[in-house]
């Protein structure tokens, strides 16, 4: 066969997978291992994992070295892990090499590719832009394991506010294969504990807001405050309802609200209430949370010195 028929076999073998392919299959289509050998040394393939090639016309990407350990681990394995969070569109997920999992009975092993292993239910395979992927629930597990507190949270909001998932879904898969000492299994349920079961946080700022307020023992809030005017409902980040502050979120990028930028309304209807407001930046939860913590605690200071006035006036005229 010549040169170039054997590359165009070999490009249509590896269309539907980001130019990557099995040695195995491309003997099938009628390439000979003499043939892959002298291609390999021209540079117009490269060996990937064992008997698992890239063309390299195809540029990298993370999603093909996922479908090279794919196609090398066997028909079972499913991205796992940060892989499985990529292919999700988890917010700030990324794999810096393949992650993929597979039922305990399979041993292939290579440093190329980070592999966990479970049992096969618990997976709940599902494919998800044509790659094999845990499902939602079984990532968000794994990603619990292997994530730091903060961007574990962003993503699994994340999953929520788009209706991947939720909280239910998250307490029902743990009471069918949360196994005490399985990896992310208490910080799943940790987590679980601390967010809103109704309202997921609408951006990765709400996160840290929210992580900020926490670590700093400001936890007396509501999320999603609803307050109503002229028959219109509007609904603010966190309120400190028996202090009287709202505490809003602010900046169009961090928001997915249609009509946030135009809608001027809504910052004046927390004052017909009664509330105070203070806005919480990028800028100033992100890079400057001191100053930020300063503003909100005069905020909640005021109020209570208003409160204790007043509590003075009605026992001075007694």
């Amino acid at each position: 066969m010549p040169t170039e028929s054997t590359v165009a076999a070999i490009s249509r073998l590896s269309a539907q997978s980001v130019g990557v392919f099995r040695g195995k299959e491309a003997v099938g289509v009628g390439v000979t291992r003499n043939q892959l050998s002298k291609l390999l040394a021209q540079g117009v393939v490269e060996r990937l994992l064992p008997d698992t090639y890239r063309m390299t016309a195809v540029p990298r990407s993370s999603q093909q070295q996922l479908r090279a350990a794919l196609l090398w681990a066997g028909d079972r394995a499913l991205a796992s892990g940060r892989s499985a969070g990529e292919i999700y569109g988890l917010e700030g997920v990324t794999a810096a090499k393949p992650e993929i999992a597979l039922p305990k009975a399979i041993r292939a092993r290579s440093t190329r590719v980070t592999v966990y292993r479970s049992d096969p239910a618990a997976l709940m395979p599902r494919r998800v832009k044509g790659i094999p992927v845990t499902g939602i629930e079984c990532t968000l597990l794994r990603l619990a394991a292997i994530l730091d507190d903060e961007a574990f949270e962003i993503a699994c909001e994340d999953a929520r506010r788009r209706k991947l998932t939720s909280v239910a879904a998250l307490h029902a898969y743990l009471a069918k294969f949360g196994r005490p000492g399985r990896p992310g299994v208490q910080r799943l349920r940790q987590l679980l504990s601390q967010i809103d079961a109704t309202h997921p946080s609408r951006s990765t700022l709400e996160v840290k807001t929210r992580r900020l307020l926490v670590a700093h023992g400001l936890t007396d809030f509501v999320r999603e405050f609803p307050l109503e005017w002229e028959g219109r409902r509007y609904l603010y980040d966190f309120a400190f309802v028996d202090r009287e502050t709202i505490l809003e979120t602010n900046g169009r990028r961090w928001h997915h609200d249609v009509d946030y930028e135009g809608d001027n309304e809504k910052w004046s209807v927390p004052g017909r209430h009664g509330y105070r407001i203070v806005l919480a930046t990028w800028d100033k939860v992100v890079n400057d949370p001191d100053r930020f913590l300063r503003e909100l605690g005069a905020t909640l200071a005021r109020v209570s010195r208003r409160e204790r006035r007043g509590r003075a006036g009605i026992q001075g005229g007694q």
